[in-house]
């Protein structure tokens, strides 16, 4: 290792950055290839997993809109689903019921999920764009990539979705992401724009003064830190180390570290000891594949048949430009007596595809993104139930997947967001005897809140129908906690903590009023006994004997 000023050219940790992602780019070759497959058929703005700029590439352009149409509707399906801004996807919990339920915990935790929900919002992070694409890829490859960082002098929290064709991933003996190295280009002005001057090569100042537009390579190595001690001060002190490196002369540029991994790679579906999975559109590739090549001969029957090939015996007897306007006069199409010297070609063959064969495949690209549970635009005259049948069947076919998603994507971003905000102390403390209190992520999203609105509904029909039991047996109204219930239609209904009172304080409300009740009773009774005594008192004078002359 050489160092000039404070640039660290043919730096260990540059090398081991390039010769990492060699070997871990050249280990998913083969998922390479189907996703190639995959971007030209369903995904055309992704893709050039094999080049060494992705940025180069030529997208291409299939023949049919079908298979594009199916998998963003399923992937809109999934935002919608998990991550909907419009709703409230997630809250904060504990493993503790009991604690979950004391009514201090739970301001304490809706309080915390608001502030953490609001770090998500369009003001700090582009989060939710940047999870759109998440949900694209993830529909299309079965993968994603994203990134965050903390930009300071900003005061925001960058989200960013990554290309697979930029970044490779390693995971560790419980299938979790434990080393990322990223390759990407920047023009040397971009690279002085996001790096120190003092720690680049001198050749990329020379080139930014120049002008020069061409792209350099940089890689961006995070891994677990193997000299991390728990409250040491600078790289030793986080848990993960970053190094970003410069291809020119081998270049460490910078390093610093992270308490928590801030890449997310979810997969879609995933077997034991792959790191990479699959998704919906590899189902989907082979029906893809029929229906494109479909178009492609039809569309190629339909051009034979409107511009057929022409035979001509002689080169005179054919215009210059090889073709026939309408209203034009081609000389020497015909003998003196008449015979025609130009005839189109005539192929014996036929082409015997149908509208309902191309319709099949459709149909089939359509099952694998689950089109029918997914699209209910333009449905009328549905009721609730339903709704709430195709939710049902939605949420049992995506279990496994979505369950996954949440895992190895939302919980730890929720988890790193909440840490982000707690060390910048922007979240209250908690009560005492939460202290030590693991807390959990809980899942809000349209579908969960779909379910517990059924729980609610059901503890809605069970006072329905005891309601004229009642009347015949009031014990059975002694069965029922009233605070329970109301407890348990407000977690159905999601209303937040801050708009109710604890037990404890509706309890002491409640033998203020009975006193208040009881007060005004003696009230009116003293009031009622005075006035009796009164009129007894006037009575009495009116039965005494008259005294006389």
């Amino acid at each position: 290792m050489s160092a000039v000023g404070m640039v660290a050219t043919k730096h260990p940790a540059a090398e081991l950055a390039e010769r990492r992602w060699a070997e871990l780019k050249s280990e998913r070759s083969a998922e390479e290839s189907d996703w190639e497959a995959i971007a030209r058929l369903f995904r055309p703005q992704r893709g050039g997993f094999g080049l060494d700029d992705p940025a180069g590439r030529t997208m291409e352009k299939p023949l049919s809109s079908a298979p594009i149409f199916a998998h963003n509707n399923f992937a809109a399906g999934l935002y919608g689903t998990l991550t909907n801004p419009a709703n409230r996807w997630f809250g904060l919990k504990t493993s503790d019921p009991d604690l979950n339920a004391w009514h201090p915990a739970r301001l304490w935790l809706d309080t915390v999920t608001d502030r953490v929900l609001a770090s998500f919002l369009p003001a700090i992070s582009p989060f939710y764009t940047a999870t759109t694409q998440v949900f694209q890829d993830l529909a299309a490859f079965g993968n994603a990539a994203q990134y965050d960082e903390v930009v300071t002098e900003e005061r925001r929290i960058l989200d960013v979705t990554i290309s697979l064709a930029e970044v490779v991933f390693e995971i560790d003996g419980f299938g979790r992401v434990c080393e990322v190295v990223r390759r990407f280009y920047l023009k040397p002005a971009q690279a002085m724009a996001m790096f120190r001057r003092d720690t680049l090569p001198p050749k990329i100042d020379e080139l930014a003064q120049k002008g020069d537009q061409g792209k350099i390579a940089f890689y961006h190595h995070v891994v677990r830190n193997e000299n991390w001690r728990r409250g040491m001060l600078g790289v030793r002190g986080k848990a993960w180390v970053s190094r970003y490196a410069c291809e020119i002369e081998g270049t460490l540029v910078r390093e610093r570290g992270y308490d928590e991994m801030p890449f997310y790679a979810p997969r879609w579906e995933v077997d034991t000891g792959r790191t990479y999975g699959t998704g919906p559109a590899w189902i989907a590739l082979a029906s893809a594949r029929s229906h494109n090549r479909m178009e492609e001969a039809t569309l190629r029957a339909a051009q034979r048949a409107a511009d057929p090939t022409i035979l001509a015996p002689d080169r005179g007897d054919w215009p210059l430009n090889g073709r026939i306007r309408p209203g034009a006069v081609v000389y020497g199409a015909v003998d003196y007596r008449g015979n025609a010297l130009l005839k189109p070609l005539e192929l014996s063959g036929s082409l015997n595809l149908t509208l309902q064969e191309k319709q099949q495949k459709i149909e089939e690209i359509r099952d694998a993104f689950h089109y029918t549970l997914m699209n209910l635009a333009g449905r009328t005259g549905m009721t609730a139930t339903e709704v709430m049948a195709i939710t049902e069947e939605r949420q049992r076919l995506w279990a496994p997947h979505q369950g996954r998603v949440q895992e190895e994507f939302l919980a730890p971003k929720v988890a790193r967001r909440f840490s982000l905000l707690w060390r910048a102390g922007q979240l209250p403390p908690p009560p005492a005897e939460m202290q030590g209190a693991d807390l959990q992520v809980d899942y809000q999203s349209a579908a969960s809140a779909a379910q517990r609105s059924v729980e609610g509904n059901a503890a809605l029909r069970i006072l329905q129908d005891i309601g004229p039991l009642i009347q015949i047996k009031p014990r059975l109204a002694d069965r029922i906690d009233e605070d329970g219930l109301l407890e348990v239609l407000i977690d159905a209904r999601g209303a937040p903590a801050r708009m109710l009172r604890s037990r404890e304080q509706a309890d002491q409300l409640a033998q203020q009023r009975e006193q208040l009740q009881q007060a005004a009773m003696m009230a009116q009774m003293a009031q009622t006994g005075a006035g009796a005594l009164k009129d007894a008192a006037a009575a009495g004078q009116m039965m005494q004997p008259q005294g006389g002359a």
